[in-house]
């Protein structure tokens, strides 16, 4: 609650703010997808799944920004809270603006959609993993809020993670690394293996 406090989110407990556990998470699927994509394509924007893992938690402070610029946004009648970024539809939204954002830059569109949502994706993932009945991760379709719940998140690691959920993480994260290692050893390479 401490560290909610000094970076100004009110309202906000702890539990809701998993920044070290979505770095471990989003950089293990970042390497296998990387790996995966530069294979078939040659080329590899991983970079975007690590960056994209936090937007959804940027609905913390979106409303405080706004109102300081003297805008008012209000979703189902009130202000912008945590979990409104939490769905396919902001999810999409924000894929979109990557693409069109990163395409000057020289990154294909469907480059930087897939990576984007990706690392979108993987933060609603991890959220739906530790949070039982989380999010409304399907709204406008649906208001339902949905969340496997396979861990009791209480900040339990020196108060920065929860032990449990960071040692999972970091297990993927050793596959992921083993996975990207044995395909560079073994010459994997756009158009097949050892070409």
């Amino acid at each position: 609650m401490a560290a909610c406090r000094k970076i100004g989110i009110a309202g906000t407990t702890a539990q809701e703010i998993m920044l070290l556990e979505h770095l471990v998470y989003s950089t293990a699927i970042a390497i296998v997808l990387g790996t995966l994509y530069r294979r078939y394509t040659g080329r590899d924007h991983a970079w975007l799944v690590v960056a994209s893992a936090y937007v959804p938690d940027l609905d913390i402070v979106a409303d405080g920004l706004l109102q300081r610029i003297g805008i008012t946004v209000m979703v189902h009648g009130s202000p912008i809270r945590h979990g409104y970024f939490h769905n396919v539809a902001v999810m999409l939204a924000y894929a979109v603006f990557a693409a069109l954002l990163l395409h000057p830059a020289g990154v294909r569109l469907v480059d930087s959609f897939f990576f984007a949502a990706a690392g979108f994706g993987a933060h609603l993932f991890e959220d739906a993993l530790v949070y039982k009945g989380g999010y409304a991760f399907f709204w406008p379709l649906s208001n339902q809020h949905y969340g496997i719940g396979a861990f009791e998140y209480t900040r339990d690691w020196y108060g920065v993670a929860n032990a449990e959920v960071l040692i999972v993480g970091v297990i993927a994260l050793a596959g992921a690394l083993v996975f990207w290692q044995v395909c560079e050893k073994k010459g994997w390479k756009v158009g097949g293996w050892g070409r």
